[in-house]
């Protein structure tokens, strides 16, 4: 399934970066903040190097990613470290935003047209999407990781949500 949605990708203009051999590299910060990740999503992250959209405006996130050592502009937890300084002061407010992101880890992030976000739900394994303003408020894309790659390929993702 990885290998014909990455291809899939590819075909539709995105750049894609695989690894020769799979990488079993994943960041600490992934696997102690994380539990019940799903067994398809880390091997994507094992497969996939780099996936992005050819403006570099949309990408998947891989796992040099979760590197707290990065120097990405974004770094994967952005739109949370964005809603905690919103939050600044109101403890109540940033204990839910904190709670939030420890149950969905981001996946997928857009700067297309504002700020947006893919995200596996550790409490049953959906895949969420949310956009600013308030990034805690999500709706379920697809009930899970296998099942968000096939709506892409299918064109029920792409076309309406991730080149929004």
């Amino acid at each position: 399934m990885i290998n014909q949605f990455a291809s899939y990708m590819e075909e539709n203009g995105w750049q894609v970066e695989r690894y020769e051999n799979p990488n079993q590299y994943i960041s600490d910060t992934v696997t102690s903040r994380y539990k019940n990740i799903p067994k398809q999503w880390l091997e994507f992250i094992e497969s996939i190097k780099c996936m992005m959209n050819a403006e570099e405006t949309i990408w998947f996130l891989c796992a040099y990613d979760y590197d707290m050592q990065s120097d990405e502009a974004f770094p994967w937890n952005a739109w949370e470290q964005i809603s905690l300084e919103s939050a600044s002061g109101d403890k109540e407010w940033e204990r839910k935003i904190r709670i939030f992101w420890e149950n969905h880890l981001p996946i997928v992030m857009s700067v297309k047209g504002g700020y947006s976000y893919y995200a596996i739900s550790m409490k049953d394994g959906s895949v969420v999407r949310g956009a600013e303003p308030e990034f805690e408020e999500c709706e379920v894309a697809a009930p899970s990781f296998a099942e968000f790659m096939g709506k892409i390929v299918k064109g029920e993702i792409l076309a309406g949500i991730l080149e929004n």
